[in-house]
């Protein structure tokens, strides 16, 4: 799956609710991280997650290509590893859009919901909305000064929505402590 498609697969269901890169593996090798991959490295996310099986590759949108026109990291997934692979997570970094504090200002659509989120930045919420066939945890958004990030796990069983939003929240704690 292109990362275009990915970052559909991750925005689209965010926009109904409230509001391009292809690279081969040894061609991102030797490209620079995105400002979203730069944040967390694989072993701090494998030490985050406790799924030693992340790759050491990542894939992300250069600024002004991922959500909010941030960046975007996307760490697992299937398109990596086909088969027994760990499930993607998605970190979207953006730099001075103010992404947060507009995401909580959007119209919900009727079933939506903001669920609120303590101890995380200076505001976060978890943005969920009905779709039993999506397989991803609702998004976080935290405000962390001037910066918002977007923070998304795919729910690969026997994980549920509970324990994808209990690692979402720790990935994005870590991260807010490196934007700090």
């Amino acid at each position: 799956m292109s990362t275009l498609a990915r970052t559909l697969l991750f925005i689209i269901p965010v926009l109904i609710c409230g509001a391009f890169s292809e690279l081969s593996v040894g061609e991102q090798a030797t490209k620079a991280p995105t400002q979203a991959c730069a944040l967390l490295s694989v072993a701090e996310i494998r030490k985050i997650t406790g799924r030693d099986n992340y790759p050491e590759h990542v894939d992300g949108d250069p600024l002004g290509e991922g959500a909010g026109d941030g960046s975007s990291c996307q760490y697992g997934g299937e398109s990596f590893m086909p088969g027994d692979h760990p499930p993607m997570l998605s970190l979207v970094l953006i730099s001075g859009k103010g992404w947060t504090e507009k995401s909580r200002s959007f119209k919900l659509r009727e079933g939506c919901k903001r669920d609120s989120v303590a101890g995380v930045g200076d505001d976060a919420f978890f943005e969920s909305y009905p779709n039993p066939k999506l397989k991803r945890s609702a998004p976080l958004y935290v405000k962390v000064g001037t910066n918002d990030l977007i923070v998304q796990l795919d729910i690969k069983p026997p994980a549920t929505e509970a324990s994808a939003r209990t690692t979402v929240i720790a990935v994005a704690k870590a991260a807010v402590a490196k934007l700090r």
